[in-house]
């Protein structure tokens, strides 16, 4: 009867988390921000939302000493400072602080710019550690890309997306707290060169089964993970793609694999596969600052220009560290031109049909020094 009533708990516990970030509308307790903007042409994409932070990529035309973001609150809250106050954003992030309209409750955000170009080579060396799940005591890696701003600091370009936002809501014992290595997405100091990425196949039991999600594919992509909007549509949630005006010819980087025993099909409609293998793609595709590919684009999507993604024969199991060097292709009827604007998308995935929760628990991706080759 315990474990009934606690599991019941649970449950309650995710109808609240997604119902809303802040309790009942009716009482006008929210405290969010719900947009935020800068002047358009100096956005390179649409602004990162997350659930206390909020990061501008931007032109290296925008003067960071002199920004006035303006942001779209939940009915009847404030911010301070003001929308539209003049802040020096060159020495790093700042804060805002969002009140409810009853007073009652407030909520610390996070504002960051960034104003360099996506680098085109990955080391994945830094990485920091982000608290989640329901207890607040679960931890898990997010990676970042660091290079060097005008004067020669060091700066950070991006952050690195996966599903590990998602992951930690499966998990609701608040006795038996995860640590990263127990996340699909983490940091391993055994890369080829220093660091490196590995990605795990887990079971998302107890409760991702409940939520139609029961395993969870280790992966790493260029982009965003919406969480609001993975809940109810998984593959609408993985938003692929930042801005990258270069005519990309080779996607390369080392790899290590092992796959696991026990081949899950849970989605038998689209499912190719009878065991798992690993997967990783690189795509030019045509883009303006609103503009993703999600993850059911499935290769076919009208906006692609040219696709370099690992080959059949080379998703192989190694337990040595090994090259994979592909060309990009074109699409039939698609070109580099210079005078559009484009995206790049770069995906990892330790389950090629992870997306549809196809998978083997304990296939095992290692990834590292990965470069694109640009003209």
């Amino acid at each position: 009867m315990r474990n009934k009533s606690y599991f019941l708990s649970l449950l309650l516990l995710i109808g609240i988390f997604f119902s809303s970030c802040i309790k009942d509308e009716a009482l006008n307790t929210e405290a969010d921000i719900e947009t935020a903007s800068i002047s358009k042409e100096f956005l390179l994409t649409a602004p990162i939302i997350t659930n206390n932070k909020i990061t501008f990529r931007v032109s290296k035309s925008l003067d960071l000493t002199q920004v006035a973001p303006n942001f779209t609150l939940t009915k009847g809250a404030s911010i301070v400072p003001a929308n539209g106050t003049v802040r020096d954003f060159s020495q790093g992030p700042l804060m805002y602080r969002v009140t409810s309209e009853n007073q009652n409750w407030s909520k610390n955000y996070i504002v960051e710019f960034i104003n360099a170009e996506i680098s085109t080579i990955y080391h994945f060396e830094t990485f920091r550690e982000e608290v989640g799940g329901f207890y607040g005591a679960d931890y898990y890696h997010i990676i970042s890309e660091m290079g060097l701003d005008k004067d020669g600091n060091e700066i950070k370009l991006f952050d690195w997306a996966s599903g590990n936002p998602g992951y930690v809501l499966t998990d609701g014992d608040p006795d038996n707290a995860k640590k990263p290595s127990d996340f699909p997405t983490s940091v391993t100091p055994d890369g080829f060169i220093g660091n490196g990425i590995k990605l795990t196949t887990l079971s998302t039991e107890p409760l991702g089964p409940i939520m139609g999600s029961p395993l969870a594919a280790g992966n790493l992509f260029l982009g965003e993970f919406d969480l609001a909007t993975a809940v109810s549509k998984p593959l609408k949630g993985t938003k692929f793609g930042y801005d990258f005006n270069y005519e990309p010819t080779v996607f390369r980087g080392f790899f290590k694999y092992t796959k696991g025993k026990d081949f899950q099909i849970n989605n038998k409609e689209k499912n190719k596969l009878s065991e798992d293998r690993w997967d990783a793609y690189a795509i030019l595709f045509e883009g303006d600052t609103e503009d993703f590919l999600y993850g059911d684009h499935d290769f076919i999507d009208e906006k692609i220009v040219s696709i370099a993604r690992v080959p059949d024969e080379l998703k192989k199991e190694t337990n040595t560290w090994t090259l994979f060097e592909i060309p990009f292709t074109y699409v039939e009827g698609k070109y580099y031109d210079s005078s559009k604007k484009y995206k790049l998308a770069i995906v990892f995935s330790s389950s090629e049909e992870g997306s549809l929760f196809n998978g083997a628990i304990g296939s095992t991706l290692y990834i590292d020094e990965v470069e694109i080759l640009k003209n």
